[in-house]
């Protein structure tokens, strides 16, 4: 066995996600640092186990846009091992929504890029809308209520 297998890389996703999370301790309420915590962990937990979920908070902190761009922040810098990543408001084109997206500082300056990311953004979340009302039609009438 070689040494740099026994040992974590210092420079890993890991490293830095705790890292950033000591800075968030820092500077978060206690609460809402505990309730990031336990999203972060639950997450990790389902990504080690390949399993889906919901993840929420835990006790009386909620779970506020600000805990959810930090959570974003955390899972995406333990996914890519990048910090230097800008995070993104990106509307739907049609007003309904907003999601955040995470895109290299001169991609995330440049509203041409955004605009192409949005526009992928919309045509695949309309493609997985329509497989999921096909999917709904055949789960109901592959499964007939006596309800109905």
């Amino acid at each position: 066995m070689k040494d740099e297998d026994a040992a974590p890389e210092e420079d890993g996703p890991g490293v830095k996600a705790a890292l950033y999370m000591e800075t968030l301790q820092a500077r978060m309420d206690p609460d809402q640092y505990q309730a990031l915590k336990h999203a972060v962990n639950e997450a990790i937990q389902f990504l080690m186990q390949g399993r889906e979920g919901t993840i929420g908070s835990e006790g009386d902190a909620p779970f506020t846009p600000e805990l959810n761009r930090e959570f974003a922040t955390v899972m995406n810098i333990l996914i890519t091992g990048k910090m230097d990543q800008q995070i993104v408001d990106v509307p739907s084109s049609d007003g309904r929504s907003t999601g955040l997206i995470f895109m290299d500082p001169d991609e995330a300056d440049d509203p041409a890029k955004v605009h192409e990311v949005r526009d992928f953004l919309d045509k695949w979340s309309a493609e997985r809308e329509a497989v999921n009302l096909e999917l709904d039609g055949i789960e109901r009438a592959s499964n007939p209520s006596t309800d109905d």
